[in-house]
């Protein structure tokens, strides 16, 4: 017999629990201890998951509050502009086109030719437009002030247009400048 063996056959009843033990043990991993590690794990994955989850979560939550915030302050900017900018109505726009333009004019050394204007409502909105076209002469000076003045004025006027050409005609110098001059205004419940 070799040692081995005979270690063996003479150890058995110490060996056979170990045995027995070793594989209680192995039996126990696998059965309990391994599902419950997996589980574990499982949980620690939902939870890294649920983290993110959370922390977008609160990030489109301030997204969303800025912008509520953004909007109410542009809505107040929006009637601000309009009740302060704005002409209030088609009788405002004529006196800021007509009667101030016609000031201008006159400030800036030039002669009014010839003027009219046109309102047209402005598609899907309350605003309509107002055109106010015109011919004045004179001065290439004097109309460079009148457009730099017109630019840089509080009222709300836009300079769509400008059209310069000498003047014609015996005796006749200077140059001849159309103006298309634009503002807005909210339309009343009769539509000026």
């Amino acid at each position: 017999m070799t040692p081995a063996r005979r270690v063996l056959h003479e150890k058995r009843h110490l060996i056979w629990p170990v045995v027995v033990a070793m594989l209680v043990n192995v039996a126990l991993y696998a059965i309990v201890i391994y599902p419950l590690s997996q589980k574990v794990a499982g949980g620690e994955e939902t939870a890294q998951a649920s983290t993110a989850a959370l922390t977008a979560a609160r990030r489109d939550h301030a997204a969303a509050r800025a912008t509520v915030k953004n909007k109410g302050e542009a809505t107040r900017e929006l009637e601000k502009f309009y009740g302060e900018v704005l002409p209030p109505d088609l009788g405002g726009a004529r006196r800021i086109t007509y009667t101030w333009i016609d000031q201008l004019a006159k400030r800036s050394n030039l002669k009014l030719e010839r003027e009219n204007t046109d309102a047209k409502a402005q598609r899907d909105s309350n605003l309509w437009k107002l055109v106010y076209s015109a011919t004045l002469s004179g001065e290439y000076h004097s109309i460079r002030k009148f457009i730099h003045e017109l630019e840089t004025a509080a009222e709300f006027l836009v300079l769509e247009n400008v059209e310069l050409s000498q003047m014609e005609g015996a005796g006749r110098s200077g140059l001849n400048v159309n103006v298309q001059i634009a503002t807005y205004f909210r339309a009343g419940a009769n539509g000026d």
